[in-house]
C-alpha cells in the first residue's frame, strides 16, 4: 500500500486495522511534500515534528484500544475516532495553535494562533494528524491563489495554469497527493472552484452543520 494513493476512507479503515500505523502513513506525506511542493507552492506551512509526534501518539492510541478489543477491527468501539492517525491539511485562514494565521494579508504576517480553531479542534478530536497548512490569495478574496506573503500556487496537472481559489493550496495538495484531506472554507466557490480547477472532489457543508467562525 502506498499511502499516498490511498483515500481518507481507506487509510483510516488500514490505520484501524493494524494493516499501517499513522508514522508511515504520516512520514510518506511528508517525504512527497519534501518532494514536490517547492514548485507547487500548496504548502505554506509543513510541520514535521509535530505531525510526526500526533503520529506517534495514534499509534500508542491505536495499539491500547485493539489490545481492549477482540481484534482491531473492533477498536472504533475503544474510543479512536474517524479519521485517526490520518493526515490532513488545514487552510491558512484557520487558526492552528502555535502557527501563523495571516490569510495572506501583509499586516497579519506576525500573528500567531494561541489556540486551535473550532474545527480544527474537531478534526484533531476525531484523531487527525495535521501535516502543515495551506496557501491562500490575500483575506481568501480571489479566484486564484497568488499570496503576497507565500507567493503563487500551481495547478496542480499543469503550471501554466491557476490553481484557482481561495482554497487553491488545498486543493493542489489533495490533487498532488501531499495529502489525503484538506480543510477548506467556502462563501462563494472557494473550495468547489479550486476542486474544479484541481480535477477533485469538495464537499461545502449545508449551512449551520459546522461553525462558521474560525
Amino acid at each position: 500500500m502506498n499511502p499516498c494513493f490511498e483515500t481518507a476512507t481507506r487509510l483510516a479503515r488500514a490505520i484501524r486495522n493494524g494493516r499501517l500505523s499513522s508514522v508511515e502513513a504520516t512520514k510518506a506525506h511528508l517525504e512527497r511534500i519534501e518532494r514536490l511542493n517547492g514548485p507547487l507552492n500548496a504548502l505554506v506551512v509543513i510541520d514535521h515534528e509535530g505531525a510526526l509526534k500526533a503520529a506517534r501518539a495514534a499509534d500508542r492510541a491505536a495499539d491500547r484500544a485493539a489490545d481492549r478489543a477482540a481484534d482491531r477491527a473492533r477498536a472504533k468501539k475503544n474510543g479512536l475516532g474517524p479519521l485517526h492517525g490520518v493526515p490532513i491539511t488545514i487552510k491558512e485562514a484557520f487558526d492552528v495553535a502555535g502557527h501563523r494565521t495571516t490569510s495572506s494579508y501583509p499586516p497579519l504576517k506576525d500573528n500567531v494562533a494561541t489556540e486551535d480553531a473550532s474545527l480544527v479542534a474537531r478534526l484533531r478530536a476525531a484523531g487527525a494528524v495535521i501535516l502543515g497548512k495551506t496557501n491562500v490569495p490575500e483575506l481568501c478574496a480571489d479566484f486564484q491563489t497568488d499570496s503576497p506573503l507565500f507567493g503563487t500556487t500551481k495547478n496542480a496537472w499543469d503550471d501554466r495554469r491557476t490553481a484557482g481559489g481561495s482554497t487553491g493550496g488545498g486543493a493542489v495538495a489533495v490533487a498532488a497527493r501531499l495529502s489525503p484531506l484538506e480543510l477548506g472554507s467556502d462563501i462563494g466557490g472557494s473550495v468547489r472552484n479550486p476542486a474544479h480547477y484541481n480535477g477533485i472532489f469538495s464537499l461545502k457543508p449545508t449551512e449551520w452543520r459546522a461553525p462558521s467562525a474560525a
